[in-house]
């Protein structure tokens, strides 16, 4: 055979077999999965009351006591101390935060160091109510820099820690962490560096009374909800907060977050809400026994760990069945209230599309091909899932570990789906022979 004829089948003879192999590739990676399609009900974690089960009995005629007793079974609703003070997060892992007064006839009062609320010593500075104090994280260190269109203030020392008061009948603080804005009506403002063993950032805090001025804040259902099912969801939140005064916790200079890592907190937005607010106020006032005690979920004359979640799959969990340990009074009881789509419009049903990305960063495996349920709860939520990855590797997780990874709204999942969407080709149809229908970019 002539030489170049030979070397002409042999480029032929390699073309082609890139192709095969170029050919197997793309064959392989489209059967893997772009996202997933996931069809479900309910949110949250499922254990103790349901929110949404809560307002559903309350607008049957129940009242808080009979919601409360009904999802904490074997508990009694009965007075307990709570003139507490309550160290609540509002801002962490941030590096600069700032306040101001609302109005201009206010003042902030500002200290150096943790001081107790309670303690007076002599204050660092008093400044007026057009002064915005930036707070920046340096090196283990807090730095406040005050300014004002009117006035002009020399360079702060840093330190460990700042405190922040105010004259609180006439005075409302403006707090801004990043680009949210949040108002806070009572107690005090600690801004402090929290060391690790990396590097440093800054933990800020509101300390105030349980009782009353944290509960008035609680920003966990809406407003305009039917009576009772406020009142229960006071006397819930109190419960869980008290629950959390044994110890502070380092990470976070604090009892409490203001996230739902904990309950949520929005500070004073909540009882000046238009309209409703001062519905809140007057159900959490409903639940004072005198000034300093209140009603609470106790069992044995203790609080007990009073869990709550939105809404469940239509039976709420069995504690056993999410973090492991069982206890008598968070066990499973029906909850058809959340499955009703008047009651539980965005959550009795939902699907939602997870990308390929997550899938796999959620199960830390190279891509997610496929995945299989391994158990259910008695409820029919996931308890344990696996991923597969194309790898031929396979990752199992808990239920409630998934659903926090991937951000489902719950383990109630009914159905899934993979969806493989293939890519657009742009193809030049004045060159596609007929009768060939191309997949032509107009």
């Amino acid at each position: 055979m002539h030489f170049l004829t030979s070397f002409t089948v042999l480029i032929t003879a390699l073309a082609l077999l890139s192709g095969v192999t170029q050919s197997s590739s793309a064959q392989a990676q489209s059967k893997i999965p772009t996202e997933f399609r996931f069809f479900g009900s309910g949110y949250g974690h499922g254990v103790g009351m349901s929110q949404i089960g809560a307002r559903g009995q309350a607008l049957e005629g129940k009242t808080a006591n009979e919601i409360l007793n009904y999802y904490y079974p074997g508990t009694s609703v009965t007075p307990f101390p709570d003139n507490h003070l309550i160290r609540v997060n509002i801002a962490n892992l941030v590096n600069s935060a700032s306040l101001k007064p609302e109005e201009p006839t206010g003042q902030i009062i500002l200290y150096r160091g943790d001081i107790p609320l309670g303690e007076n010593p002599e204050p660092f500075g008093v400044y007026a109510g057009d002064t915005t104090i930036l707070f920046t994280n340096f090196l283990g260190t807090v730095v406040p820099v005050p300014s004002s269109p009117t006035a002009k203030y020399a360079a702060i020392n840093p330190e460990a820690a700042w405190t922040v008061r105010w004259e609180t009948s006439t005075t409302t603080i403006a707090f801004t962490n990043g680009t949210t804005t949040s108002r806070y009506k009572y107690g005090q403002i600690v801004f402090k560096s929290v060391k690790n063993l990396l590097s440093s950032y800054l933990a800020v805090t509101n300390t105030l009374r349980l009782h009353d001025e944290y509960l008035w804040g609680i920003g966990e259902v809406p407003s305009s909800w039917p009576a009772a099912a406020l009142e229960a969801q006071a006397i819930a939140a109190r419960t869980y907060a008290l629950g959390k005064l044994s110890r502070i916790r380092p990470e976070c200079d604090c009892n409490i977050y203001n996230t739902t890592v904990d309950q949520n907190f929005v500070g004073f937005v909540k009882e000046t809400e238009p309209i409703w607010g001062i519905k809140w106020k007057e159900a959490v006032t409903r639940t004072f026994v005198d000034a300093d005690n209140a009603l609470t979920v106790t069992l044995n004359g203790r609080p007990i760990s009073a869990f709550y979640f939105s809404s469940s799959g239509g039976q709420t969990q069995n504690v056993k069945d999410v973090w492991g340990n069982p206890i008598d009074y968070l066990q499973g009881v029906p909850d058809p209230w959340s499955l009703d789509p008047q009651i539980n419009k965005r959550y009795a049903l939902w699907s939602r599309f997870i990308s390929q990305q997550t899938m796999a960063q959620a199960f830390g495996l190279p891509n997610v091909i496929f995945f299989s349920v391994n158990s259910r709860t008695a409820t029919g939520s996931i308890s344990s899932i696996t991923g597969f990855s194309a790898t031929g590797a396979s990752v199992t997780l808990t239920g409630e570990v998934f659903r926090s990874k991937v951000k489902l709204p719950s383990t109630w999942i009914h159905n899934s789906r993979p969806i493989i969407r293939l890519p657009f080709v742009a193809t030049d149809c004045s060159e596609t022979p007929a009768p060939v229908v191309p997949l032509c970019r107009i």
